[in-house]
C-alpha cells in the first residue's frame, strides 16, 4: 500500500517541504482595485517601444530603469520647487498623508511591488507632486523653473507627455488629486490642467463629460474614456441590438445558415472591396472616432489623424482595454479599421477621401500603423461593429451592387462616356421599335 513504508526521517521531511510551500503563501492576495497593469507579452513583442518610457518613470515598474535616471533628479527639483511656493504643510505632512494611502496604492497594481513602506511613500510623493508641478508649469508659464530640461526643449515635453500616456508608467489617480487638493484646497482646477496637458493626445481641448462623471484610475484610463462613445451613440447601439431576433433558431435553420455563412465573407469588406461594391466611402467631422454609420451605400467614417505618436497612444489604450474589461471600443475600432485598411490601396483610397490625415511618411506607413495595431488584440463578445460589419458584408454579397458599380466605374465614368451610352440605348430602342413596326405592316 503506498505510503506504508514512510519513515520518521521522510514524514520530517514531508513537514519541512509542507512548511516551505505555507511560508510562500504569507503576502498572497488578488489586489481589490488593480488597474494598472504589465503589457501582456503577446502585445509587448509586436512593439516593445511603444510602450517603454523614454525620459521619465512614473510609478514602480520602470523606475530603476538607468536610461530614466536624469528624470529622477529633474523630480527632486520640482519638489523643491513645490516647497518654497506651498508652505501650508511640511515635507513630513504630504509623507504621513501619502503613507496612509500605501494600500489601497499597492493594490492598484497587478504586480507585488517590493518596496518597503518608506521607499514607497517616496515614489508616490515624487511621482505625485511632479505630475502637479508639470501641470501647472505647462499652464502658467511664470512656474518654469530657470533653464528648465523639460520646457527648454521643445520635443522632450512631447516625450515626457508620451511617457505618462504608457500603461507601465502610472500611479493612481487619486494620489494626485488628493495631493492637489491637499496644496490647494480643491481640484476643481485639475480636469483644465489634465486636459491642457494630455489635449494633443485626446484629440480634445476639454475632458468629455463621460470622463468627468467616472471615476477616473489613472491617466491611460482618462485618455481612453476620451475616446468613448457618447451615451447618445450608447443608446442608439441598444436599441439597434434589442431589434435583433430574441427566438432561438431551429436546427434547419442553423444548419443553412451555416453553410451560407461558410460562402460568405467573415470579416468586414476592405475599401477596395467597399467600392467595388458600389459603397461611398466618405469623411465627416465627428465628436467621436466611432460614430461610423453606413446608409444608403454611403460609409460615413470621422477623420483619423495619424501621427508618429499615434500607434504608442493606441496601443497603451488598447492593451488597458484588454486588461481591465471595462470596454474595448478603441480595440473593437481598431480592428474594424484594419479590416478595412488591408492593402496600400486601400489606405490611399482612404486618404483620398479624406477619412485618414496623413502625418506618417507614406500611404505604406499608413497601412502598416493600421494592420500593426489590429493584430494580437482579444475582441469583445459584445464587438461595437457587429452591426455595420454585417450590414458591409450583406451589401458586398448582393451581385447587383457590384455588377452598378461597374457600370459606373466603366460606363458612366466621364460625359462623353454617358452620352455614348445614351445613344446606344436610344439607337437600340428605336432599331427594336423600327423592326416591330416592320413586322406589324408585313401582316
Amino acid at each position: 500500500m503506498a505510503g506504508a513504508g514512510t519513515t520518521p526521517a521522510s514524514d520530517d521531511h514531508l513537514k519541512e517541504l509542507a512548511n516551505s510551500i505555507r511560508s510562500k503563501f504569507e503576502g498572497l492576495s488578488l489586489p481589490s482595485d488593480c488597474c494598472i497593469f504589465t503589457v501582456p507579452e503577446r502585445l509587448w513583442r509586436t512593439n516593445e517601444e511603444a510602450y517603454t518610457p523614454r525620459v521619465i518613470a512614473i510609478g514602480p515598474y520602470h523606475r530603476l530603469n538607468p536610461s530614466l535616471k536624469r528624470g529622477e533628479d529633474h523630480k527632486l527639483l520640482y519638489l523643491q520647487n513645490f516647497f518654497q511656493h506651498n508652505n501650508n504643510y511640511r515635507l513630513e505632512d504630504y509623507i504621513q498623508k501619502v503613507k496612509s494611502w500605501e494600500e489601497d496604492a499597492r493594490n492598484c497594481y497587478d504586480k507585488q511591488i517590493k518596496l518597503d513602506s518608506g521607499k514607497f511613500a517616496e515614489m508616490m510623493l515624487l511621482d505625485g507632486i511632479f505630475v502637479i508641478q508639470l501641470f501647472l508649469m505647462n499652464l502658467e508659464s511664470w512656474r518654469r523653473l530657470p533653464n528648465d530640461q523639460i520646457f527648454g526643449k521643445p520635443w522632450m515635453l512631447g516625450d515626457v507627455c508620451r511617457d505618462m500616456s504608457l500603461l507601465e508608467n502610472q500611479i493612481p489617480f487619486f494620489v494626485i488629486q488628493q495631493l492637489f487638493e491637499m496644496a490647494f484646497g480643491t481640484h476643481q482646477q485639475l480636469p483644465e490642467l489634465v486636459s491642457s496637458f494630455f489635449g494633443p493626445v485626446m484629440g480634445k481641448e476639454k475632458l468629455p463629460e463621460l470622463a468627468m462623471d467616472s471615476k477616473v484610475k489613472h491617466f491611460v484610463h482618462l485618455i481612453s474614456l476620451s475616446f468613448s462613445p457618447s451615451a447618445t451613440e450608447l443608446g442608439k447601439e441598444q436599441n439597434e441590438s434589442d431589434k435583433e431576433m430574441k427566438f432561438t433558431p431551429s436546427a434547419t435553420e442553423l444548419g443553412k445558415e451555416q453553410n451560407e455563412n461558410d460562402k460568405e465573407m467573415k470579416f468586414t469588406p476592405s475599401a477596395t472591396e467597399l467600392v467595388s461594391a458600389g459603397v461611398k466611402l466618405v469623411g465627416v467631422e465627428s465628436t467621436c472616432l466611432f460614430n461610423i454609420e453606413f446608409k444608403n451605400g454611403v460609409l460615413n467614417i470621422p477623420y483619423l489623424a495619424l501621427y508618429d505618436t499615434t500607434e504608442s497612444n493606441f496601443r497603451n489604450i488598447m492593451a488597458f482595454e484588454q486588461c481591465y474589461w471595462e470596454n474595448r471600443y478603441l480595440t473593437d475600432y481598431m480592428d474594424f479599421m484594419h479590416h478595412l485598411v488591408d492593402t496600400v490601396a486601400d489606405a490611399e483610397l482612404l486618404i483620398n477621401n479624406e477619412i485618414i490625415e496623413n502625418w506618417l511618411s507614406n500611404k505604406e506607413a499608413v497601412a502598416r500603423v493600421i494592420n500593426a495595431l489590429g493584430k494580437e488584440n482579444e475582441l469583445s463578445i459584445n464587438y461595437y461593429f457587429s452591426s455595420l460589419s454585417d450590414e458591409l458584408i450583406k451589401h458586398c454579397k448582393k451581385r447587383h451592387n457590384k455588377w452598378k458599380a461597374t457600370l459606373k466605374r466603366e460606363h458612366c465614368s466621364n460625359p462623353w462616356v454617358i452620352i455614348s451610352v445614351i445613344a446606344a440605348a436610344v439607337l437600340l430602342v428605336l432599331t427594336i421599335a423600327q423592326t416591330v413596326l416592320s413586322a406589324l405592316s408585313l401582316g
